[in-house]
């Protein structure tokens, strides 16, 4: 039975051992793959960066807090372009064969892989107002009613719109102000200018694919 799993580690030391790999082996084969130059030298540019705010970060005792919010900067871009060299142009690269993206770390369908689902659920929102213009979200999985995330999905995006009492309440396109969670309780903070204004938030799990589900969940709350 297929497992659902991230081709990118998470782990960051053996992420950075994964990303590495791939790099040497893009850079080595950019032409005989006929991958973007650009896009190549990005790609090299983001290493360079994570490896430097990584090798920092790993030293004992003199690292800061500081260092540590650099690495992961880095590496959230870094990880956007390796998503994008594999996905966008290692999956079905003709001038690739299945052993060439193995060695590269791609998911090939081996070992249980298996592209991360959809959702077809929305997260259980409990929303704390907090005062001081915020509060504190936390989410549930629907299945366990725990503070957890269905297999595959790697956060919640929500989205508010703001209205006055007895306005027309926005649609979800028409939201003004969008935040990520990637862990289950998160803060929200909201503007000077919507203080005593009603809003509406929309949540719906997105995955480590960055697609998101096809249901949100609809809560409701004051800016105080």
């Amino acid at each position: 039975m297929a497992v659902t799993r991230d081709w990118i580690p998470k782990q960051i030391h053996t992420f950075k051992i994964f990303a590495d790999n791939l790099c040497k082996r893009v850079r080595d084969n950019a032409e005989a793959w006929h991958l973007d130059a650009d896009e190549v030298n990005n790609l090299r540019s983001l290493r360079l960066k994570f490896n430097k705010y990584y090798k920092i970060s790993t030293i004992k005792h003199t690292y800061t807090l500081t260092d540590l919010d650099n690495t992961k900067s880095a590496r959230k871009a870094y990880q956007k372009a390796l998503r994008s060299m594999g996905i966008g142009r290692m999956k079905r690269n003709l001038f690739m064969t299945d052993n060439d993206r193995m060695k590269c770390g791609l998911n090939t369908g081996e070992k249980g892989y298996a592209l991360s689902p959809v959702a077809s659920c929305s997260p259980l929102i409990d929303y704390r107002s907090a005062g001081d213009l915020g509060g504190t979200i936390i989410s549930l999985d629907p299945a366990s009613h725990k503070a957890c995330k269905p297999v595959g999905q790697d956060g919640i995006r929500v989205r508010f719109g703001f209205y006055t009492i007895n306005g027309q309440i926005p649609l979800e396109a028409d939201c003004t102000q969008t935040i990520g969670l990637t862990k289950s309780f998160g803060k929200v903070v909201f503007a000077p200018n919507k203080v005593g204004m009603l809003f509406v938030g929309y949540a719906r799990y997105f995955n480590t694919r960055q697609i998101e589900g096809v249901i949100a969940t609809t809560f409701y709350g004051m800016v105080c």
